[in-house]
């Protein structure tokens, strides 16, 4: 067995002394010098690692316009709103991985700083290569770790008696502002994926759906009670179905 370096990204080979690098969740590692087998024992050993940003300030813009253009926000919010600033920054979570005989191998990341918004609460980590941390290869704000990893293990469950790797990951983020209408808003962009999230943002109206569907409801009700053919009945729904849903497009296009 060989042990990791204290950064727990870096394994010694014993045979040959040479230092190789520890891809995360590797069982067997092969020196890159002598060819030897190696097997990781990772014991109680916590790695640290980071994503690499694979988005940049561009494509962050980007994909913020894309989501202001999406459903769930108020018409027009991506040419009617102001982008003010785009920064980076980091986000750290604990990285837990678990293996069982019923269920294979499995990961879990969990916050290990508080989340600004919800949603930083159900991260996945992205696909991508963990790297060893690198603090100055990337001079950015980085959320302080203040949930404790007993915490965190805390939140497991049944998980937390079999786990292989525990690893702190530096997530990139990008934290997007924006103006419109007199009022200030912001949105954070995954550094790696694009994948947009915000908790407070300029959303549709919801009332005008609600009149459209009690409108439906309605409708469909005095036509039940006052047609009693089966067959003229279906008919009359499916020539009322036409209007309530062209009125329910003009409703979308309009909020």
């Amino acid at each position: 067995m060989s042990t990791p370096s204290p950064s727990g990204t870096t394994l010694r080979c014993p045979q040959c002394g040479a230092d190789n690098a520890l891809p995360s969740g590797a069982r067997v590692v092969r020196c890159a010098f002598c060819e030897a087998a190696l097997f990781v024992d990772r014991g109680g050993l916590i790695s640290h690692y980071q994503l690499p940003r694979m988005v940049d300030k561009s494509q962050a813009v980007e994909a913020m316009r894309r989501w202001m253009a999406g459903n769930d926000t108020v018409k027009d919010l991506d040419t009617k709103a102001t982008i003010t600033a785009m920064e980076p920054l980091r986000f750290p979570v604990w990285l837990f991985r678990s293996s069982s005989d019923q269920r294979g191998e499995a990961t879990r990341i969990e916050p290990a700083a508080p989340t600004p918004i919800p949603a930083l609460a159900d991260l996945k980590l992205p696909a991508g290569r963990l790297e060893p941390f690198e603090p100055q290869a990337e001079v950015v704000e980085s959320a302080a770790v203040t949930v404790p990893i007993e915490t965190a293990r805390g939140w497991l469950g049944e998980d937390a008696g079999s786990l292989s790797e525990t690893a702190l990951v530096h997530l990139p983020l990008w934290r997007g502002h924006y103006q419109y209408q007199g009022q200030e808003y912001s949105a954070y962009i995954e550094g790696a994926t694009g994948a947009v999230m915000a908790s407070v943002f300029p959303a549709k109206a919801e009332a005008p759906f609600y009149l459209m569907a009690i409108l439906g409801v309605l409708v469909f009700l005095v036509e039940g009670f006052v047609v009693s053919n089966p067959f003229l009945k279906v008919a009359l729904y499916a020539a009322t179905a036409l209007p309530l849903a062209l009125g329910n497009f003009l409703v979308a296009r309009k909020v």
